[in-house]
């Protein structure tokens, strides 16, 4: 696939080459199966706009995320007649950057990149745990006439992989017998979390040593982020969520992550900042704890 979007480096950061990058943020504006508010094709290059505005000095962390070299992937222009062939490119990207040991963040776009980028690591890793932040279960197996959708996004991860998921609040009956019927999966619901002080630990101690994180940015209340594709009420807040990506790579090693349903809406540009200064966060976090 050779033709690029051109997009502004994350935070600003343009001299550091990709061999010599430890963290590469990949850009993947896919958008196919959106069912309700449009536009995470826009995510990807909102966030990194955002990000030039962001102080490379982390205060909770006392360091300077960037410092461990980051890298902005040329964004492939992925096609948009076929359901299959990005899936498989994005396949294809993910296990070329597990081969070359970057820690890869990648910016959706609509959830359903995670299935290709979970095809990558299954095939690479074989067995892990995948965390899932999100509104929605993402666990249909089919919706609107196809298993490659977004509200599938995490169908296939939990037939086959130990699934955690975090913050759901919105899900159909279907999909609520499926997880009844699978010991694999463990969901703490987001009401769960404002009744539980202890469900932090609980989700670390669901974790195998090995970690996938897919966050969908409905999991924050929209108070917040309203700014996605599905929004949903009650949902968890910035320390909820940041504190518990900080426990996770803090306790575990974390293989990578994909942050998607970004949907940038005109004019109001402090979700956007919110959503670059939260994966600078992230990267900081790896900086700090990350066990190679």
């Amino acid at each position: 696939m050779e033709q690029v979007k051109l997009n502004p480096s994350f935070a600003g950061v343009s001299n550091v080459t990709f061999d010599k990058a430890q963290v590469v943020v990949v850009p993947l504006s896919y958008e196919v199966t959106t069912s309700y508010r449009k536009g995470t094709k826009e995510g990807p290059s909102a966030i990194l706009s955002a990000s030039y505005n962001l102080e490379l000095y982390d205060e909770e962390l006392d360091t300077i995320p960037a410092e461990i070299g980051i890298y902005t992937y040329p964004e492939p222009l992925l096609p948009i007649s076929d359901l299959v062939l990005p899936l498989k490119y994005i396949k294809d990207l993910t296990i070329d950057l597990i081969n070359k040991r970057k820690f890869p963040i990648f910016l959706g776009g609509e959830h359903t990149i995670t299935i290709g980028i979970l095809s990558a690591y299954k095939e690479k890793f074989g067995s892990f745990s995948v965390l899932h932040l999100d509104a929605h279960a993402d666990l249909r197996e089919e919706y609107e006439g196809t298993s490659y959708h977004h509200a599938c996004a995490l169908r296939k991860a939990g037939e086959s992989l130990p699934l955690v998921q975090v913050g759901i609040r919105s899900l159909s009956k279907e999909e609520r017998d499926f997880i009844n019927r699978k010991e694999n999966i463990k969901v703490f619901w987001a009401y769960e979390i404002r009744e539980d002080k202890n469900w932090l630990s609980k989700v670390i101690d669901s974790l195998d040593d090995n970690v996938y994180i897919t966050l969908d940015l409905d999991v924050f209340d929209p108070s917040l982020i309203p700014s996605v594709g599905t929004p949903e009420p009650y949902g968890l807040n910035w320390f909820e969520v940041t504190s518990l990506l900080k426990e996770v790579f803090k306790n575990k090693r974390v293989l990578g992550i994909d942050v998607v349903e970004f949907s940038p809406i005109p004019g109001f540009i402090a979700p956007d900042y919110i959503v670059a200064r939260l994966i600078y966060k992230i990267i900081g976090y790896y900086k700090e704890f990350s066990k190679k």
